[in-house]
């Protein structure tokens, strides 16, 4: 008895001084749908939606408080699936959990944005616990559709029947009316005609009817992990959309896109976010979900990476004798003087506004003919976004389309 009374006294004396600590642990609240899944390479049970895991001591240039997302970010008001509770915060875990938790490029990455950016490890595993391989954004590049080829005769017919709808022409009015204040306030500081403003957020997402349903986060992962023939440009693609969310103090599953990581109604990716965004409504915030950041952050784009020129038009169509174009090479890349194509034939359909400069030739191909354009550098501009002729003069035309239906409705 006097030694189980001596052990007694012994044993409330070490809990006492500290020498025996019983481990506590912290709750961090993630999502707990298949989408959102977190994966923590933990002995310590995952249940009802929260993960365990013990206290620890981070090294001193670590920072100790939890990362709280900005419940007031632009970004909480955006319709998306499967939107977190207004109580998630990004916590700090030094276990790397996910699809990729084993992943050897994924801890390098995670040490380069540590030491390039003194982005914060523990923060990062949490963030990276939270993602899904999307092997629908992968597939989509390592099984491409199979598109027609421009020079496949029709193919253009085909192409603008997907844009060039009476619908969507009617969008284009109703968003014009709808955002008249900021699409001239765009024309003015950036000189981006609006109707090419509403071009490309009719032919990007429909004036918003489709931004997207992938995770950017998941999307950008799994292609910078696992899509090796892009894989440094998914790698820098994903490196920026982490400074995003650490700037805007953004959910890092909460942003969804295209299978390649665009977002918004201007579909950036999130490198193009960070140099060519603008908060253009004056709230603190950039969200490209935003209509003005959206109508904003195009024209500064058509400025700064496609060196847009207020100044001169961007194409016109040209008659051609002959039914079928062929001799002269084509496409936006090209550089003719008018000169040389009017000596072999070409007669333009209007004034072209008076410009005079070099310019490329288009090729669209129709069932009935070859339709040919003459294409000057602000066509060369529109390719920044998306470096096809068929894309490029579906926003021209229906850039157009909008302005004469807007003006004639007024």
């Amino acid at each position: 008895m006097r030694k189980l009374n001596f052990l007694i006294v012994i044993s409330l004396l070490i809990l006492s001084t500290g020498c025996v600590k019983r481990e506590e642990g912290i709750s961090v609240k993630v999502p707990t749908n298949n989408n959102h899944r977190v994966v923590v390479n933990n002995p310590s049970p995952v249940i009802g939606g929260a993960m365990t895991i013990p206290n620890y001591t981070p090294p001193p240039n670590i920072r100790q408080e939890p990362v709280i997302v900005n419940r007031n970010s632009p970004f909480n008001n955006i319709e998306v699936v499967d939107k977190r509770p207004p109580e998630y915060t990004i916590a700090r875990s030094r276990y790397l959990g996910g699809a990729y938790r084993n992943n050897y490029k994924l801890k390098n990455f995670i040490n380069k944005m540590v030491s390039k950016y003194n982005y914060d490890r523990y923060t990062l595993n949490t963030i990276f616990s939270t993602v899904d391989r999307d092997k629908e954004a992968l597939d989509k590049y390592l099984k491409p559709s199979v598109y027609s080829k421009t020079t496949t005769v029709g193919s253009w017919d085909k192409y603008r029947a997907n844009f060039l709808t009476s619908s969507r022409i009617n969008k284009g009015v109703a968003f014009w009316r709808e955002n008249l204040s900021y699409l001239n306030k765009a024309s003015m500081m950036y000189g981006v005609a609006p109707e090419y403003i509403i071009g490309i957020i009719g032919v990007e997402t429909n004036f918003g009817g489709y931004t997207g349903t992938h995770s950017v986060l998941n999307a950008l992962t799994t292609l910078a992990l696992e899509y090796t023939k892009r894989s440094k440009f998914f790698t820098g693609e994903l490196e920026s959309y982490l400074l995003m969310l650490r700037d805007e103090k953004i959910d890092p599953q909460m942003i969804k896109g295209s299978y390649a990581g665009a977002f918004g109604l201007s579909q950036f990716m999130p490198t193009a976010f960070r140099q060519h965004a603008v908060d253009f409504n004056g709230d603190g915030h950039i969200n490209l979900f935003n209509k003005a950041d959206a109508i904003g952050s195009i024209a500064k784009y058509f400025v700064e990476r496609g060196k847009w020129d207020k100044s001169i038009p961007v194409a016109m169509r040209v008659d051609y004798n002959k039914k079928r174009f062929y001799g002269l090479a084509t496409g936006f890349k090209t550089n003719y003087s008018q000169r040389h194509l009017l000596s072999l034939g070409m007669r333009p359909t209007s004034n072209f506004y008076g410009y005079r400069g070099d310019v490329s030739l288009i090729k669209l191909s129709r069932y009935s003919r070859d339709e040919l354009w003459w294409g000057t550098k602000n066509f060369y501009a529109i390719t920044r976004y998306n470096p096809r002729d068929h894309y490029v003069m579906a926003v021209h035309q229906l850039a157009q389309a909008v302005k004469k239906a807007y003006f004639s409705r007024r």
